[in-house]
């Protein structure tokens, strides 16, 4: 063993194929024979996403959803079924659609999927192997999908103008894996734990000493005032006398904002 990952093992947030979870294909149109409803959906939606990246575009910056951002959604489109929504194509496949490297894809998957556009659940499979020889299921394509409910307003306000009462709006509720996690924000994660842990633990014990001083003695509260320094503590009690009142040098001396009267 090298301690490489295996690039097929399965990740976190990643479902059987026959998972209910796994479920996301749905679609926003009336189904009929010529998908003549899903190509006026998609040729709306184009057009909607040009003009949300241009309207959300910072002066002098580049469209934050750019030309191959837009590739790849068109790949993904093209190997839909637009009777149900399905659609998983591979890596590989979508790469080779779109004629773009790998990496480009998975870098402009991230966006589409980081201002809304799309979203994907993460898939697997059983490999068949026997209990001890091995990983039991293996990754497989993911699922990808468009989330009527998460996108912009700007695109939805859009779809609904154009569309009308072709629109299929629906209340079902989808779900994505979420960024495939790293080693690196593992650990970040569990650091923030125990940092916010410990500040906690920290904070409840300094709340209850302030409220067991609340009601100490003032000796007690001189202690804790001059916890490991006795000699400041006996100075300050010589300088008090033990005397119920204080004398006006004293009181000066504690408190030298105020000034007696001549």
């Amino acid at each position: 063993m090298n301690g490489r990952r295996s690039p097929d093992a399965a990740w976190r947030r990643s479902y059987d194929i026959d998972d209910p979870r796994a479920q996301v294909s749905t679609i926003y149109w009336q189904a009929s024979e010529r998908n003549e409803n899903a190509f006026k959906f998609f040729d709306v939606i184009r057009k909607a996403i040009w003009q949300y990246a241009d309207h959300i575009r910072k002066p002098g910056k580049p469209l934050p959803i750019c030309a191959n951002a837009m590739r790849v959604f068109e790949a993904l489109v093209s190997h839909m079924d637009f009777r149900t929504g399905r659609c998983d194509p591979s890596l590989d496949t979508i790469t080779a659609t779109c004629k773009l490297s790998r990496r480009t894809v998975v870098r402009q998957l991230d966006v589409l999927r980081r201002e809304r556009m799309i979203d994907w659940t993460r898939r697997t499979v059983k490999t068949g192997h026997a209990p001890g020889e091995g990983p039991q299921r293996k990754q497989t394509s993911n699922a990808y999908f468009i989330d009527l409910a998460r996108l912009p307003i700007e695109i939805v306000r859009t779809l609904r103008q154009k569309l009308g009462d072709k629109l299929r709006e629906t209340t079902r509720k989808l779900g994505g894996s979420g960024p495939v996690p790293t080693r690196l924000g593992g650990k970040a994660a569990k650091l923030v734990a125990s940092l916010t842990g410990a500040l906690g633990t920290a904070l409840g014990r300094d709340a209850a000493e302030r409220r067991a001083l609340a009601g100490a003695s003032s000796q007690d509260r001189l202690a804790h005032m001059y916890h490991g320094d006795p000699e400041g503590l006996r100075l300050h009690l010589e300088m008090l006398g033990h005397a119920s009142y204080p004398s006006a040098s004293a009181t000066l001396a504690l408190y030298p904002s105020i000034r007696t009267k001549g």
